[in-house]
């Protein structure tokens, strides 16, 4: 049996898969690996890209798009690795993240599935927070505008706590879950919870399956040193499918699945919540957003953020998110009161638009108040 098994679902991949693929060649030189691509019916040249210059790597090619988690399924049934790395194509492998990854999960033995550091900007400095498996609990932070209308509450707070301690972690952190762009899966913990459930065609697969594996006992991890770099949701906007819709299908089907009906009618009127009060603030303009920048700027251009020193403060904690409520995000610390932020970044959000948030962290690491919520637009 070889070490690991790198499985790959791509769906119109072409502009990323081939620096994918050979970030991973280059980079797993100690460890034996196998490489399976499970295209689902790429309209471009994804599949001749991988025959051309990839000839070992193991391509299936389906007939129709049968989702993300069937998809990896299928590689899992033909692999032969002792780990199962579930990978993005729109990622880039850092040297020896893969080796590391392995060798501790050989050394930990009650570690079921682990991720690592995975920046979502080409500087390396935002990086994306832990996975906080959706629960009732946090259903209310997901699917309602709580956390933009009441950003310093301590609910708001607890919820983006988890996230605050990983990003300054310099130590493996036992975690609740780790995001999908890469996770390292025993091959022994996906087997017995029975691999992805395929009734998920896109989102919260991630979710159902990291809290299948909690619940047989199995520890997750998240590994600071590994690091890689996802190109935030490239391969979901290249999708012609409608995603709010998926998304909506997908949430619900999870949250009756885990909660039965009491769950699926819950998120049914959650979103309805959202949907009322989403229209309350556009009319009102109520939420905690301080300023607006917005320009043009040049490819190689950059947003310069400064703002007001804070006495006291050992540093400031940064997050980047393509919603006001910062539910999907990246976050990095700085010592200073000036940011310069790149604006290709905003090629990556939604509408080339997001949101920087500031929040100062004290001596003894006590998070202070947000001190602003500055949303950020590039036009042309």
């Amino acid at each position: 049996m070889i070490d690991l098994t790198i499985s790959i679902v791509t769906f119109n991949s072409e502009n990323f898969i081939k620096n994918c693929i050979n970030s991973i060649i280059e980079n797993t030189k100690e460890i034996s690996t196998e490489i399976i691509v499970v295209d689902n019916r790429s309209e471009d040249g994804t599949s001749k890209i991988i025959k051309t210059y990839f000839p070992n790597v193991t391509l299936i090619e389906n007939r129709e798009n049968v989702g993300f988690g069937r998809a990896h399924n299928q590689s899992f049934k033909i692999s032969k690795g002792r780990y199962f790395l579930v990978l993005n194509p729109d990622t880039i492998i850092f040297p020896d993240t893969l080796n590391k990854m392995v060798k501790f999960m050989d050394e930990n033995r009650n570690v079921g599935a682990s991720g690592c550091k995975i920046f979502w900007d080409k500087e390396n400095n935002f990086m994306f927070p832990d996975l906080k498996i959706h629960s009732l609990k946090t259903a209310i932070f997901q699917f309602t505008p709580f956390c933009r209308f009441f950003p310093n509450s301590m609910f708001s707070r607890w919820y983006w706590k988890s996230a605050n301690i990983l990003w300054d972690s310099d130590k493996p952190i036992n975690v609740e879950g780790v995001t999908g762009g890469l996770i390292m899966l025993r091959r022994e913990a996906f087997e017995a919870v029975g691999l992805f459930d395929e009734n998920f065609f896109l989102f919260f697969e991630e979710h159902d399956l990291l809290r299948r594996i909690k619940k047989k006992g199995w520890e997750i991890y998240y590994l600071p040193e590994p690091k890689i770099l996802h190109y935030f949701e490239e391969s979901v906007r290249n999708s012609p499918i409608d995603i709010n819709t998926v998304y909506n299908k997908s949430a619900l089907y999870y949250y009756e699945k885990h909660y039965k009906k009491f769950g699926y009618h819950f998120i049914k009127l959650l979103f309805k919540i959202n949907k009322f009060l989403n229209k309350i603030d556009n009319y009102l303009k109520i939420s905690y957003i301080h300023k607006n920048l917005q320009h043009k700027y040049p490819e190689d251009g950059e947003f310069i953020i400064k703002w007001h020193k804070e006495e006291h403060v050992k540093k400031y904690l940064l997050e980047i998110s393509y919603s006001p409520e910062f539910a999907e995000r990246g976050g990095m610390y700085t010592a200073t009161n000036i940011l310069s932020i790149k604006s290709d970044i905003l090629k990556k959000l939604p509408n080339k638009t997001g949101f920087i948030r500031i929040t100062p962290i004290y001596n003894g690491n006590k998070t202070g108040k947000i001190l602003k919520i500055i949303k950020i637009s590039r036009i042309g």
